[in-house]
């Protein structure tokens, strides 16, 4: 693998589960405060509950990453609609696409649950949390989507049509 793929993979890992965590987690700490919330989940409950929810999160989006790279043999990495490194070349509606169309954003919305119930952060999860979704799939929608349907055609609406767009089964 060359240096630039991994730079980009470890600047990714870097941003998405680290920099934005805490730009959504400290708004979240902030308003508990404020607010005077109690913690949501106590020791040594909260450890558990966000093991099962970090665990759970980080498996999707894993299996995600490896379905984009081996079936649809290319790399989930763009950025605000600029690719940084090869997109896919198939579209993938296999494994975790069969559940989700983004489950990569569903592995990592678990993981900062998780995150919410360690901390006990009522604002986290109930305002801060549930704000960013919506922009998320106000991105999806406006950006990603438009982009899929230019390279995929009638074949990702179709997929579009029958799969949730974040959350299984929905």
């Amino acid at each position: 693998m060359n240096i630039k793929i991994v730079l980009i993979y470890f600047l990714s890992i870097l941003f998405f589960l680290a920099i934005l965590p805490a730009a959504i987690i400290a708004p979240g700490l902030f308003l508990d405060k404020l607010l005077s919330f109690p913690q949501v989940v106590y020791p040594p409950y909260n450890l558990a509950l966000a093991l099962i929810f970090i665990i759970f999160g980080a498996f999707w989006m894993i299996w995600s990453l490896y379905a984009l790279m081996k079936i649809g043999q290319g790399n989930p990495q763009e950025v605000f609609g600029k690719e940084i490194l090869s997109a896919t070349k198939k579209l993938v509606i296999i494994g975790p696409y069969r559940y989700t169309r983004n489950p990569m954003g569903f592995g990592w919305f678990s993981i900062v649950v998780g995150v919410g119930l360690y901390l006990g952060s009522l604002s986290l999860l109930l305002i801060v949390l549930p704000l960013f979704f919506v922009a998320v799939i106000i991105y999806l929608k406006n950006i990603e989507e438009k982009k899929l349907v230019a390279r995929f055609g009638n074949d990702y609406v179709l997929y579009r049509n029958k799969v949730s767009m974040i959350l299984p089964g929905l």
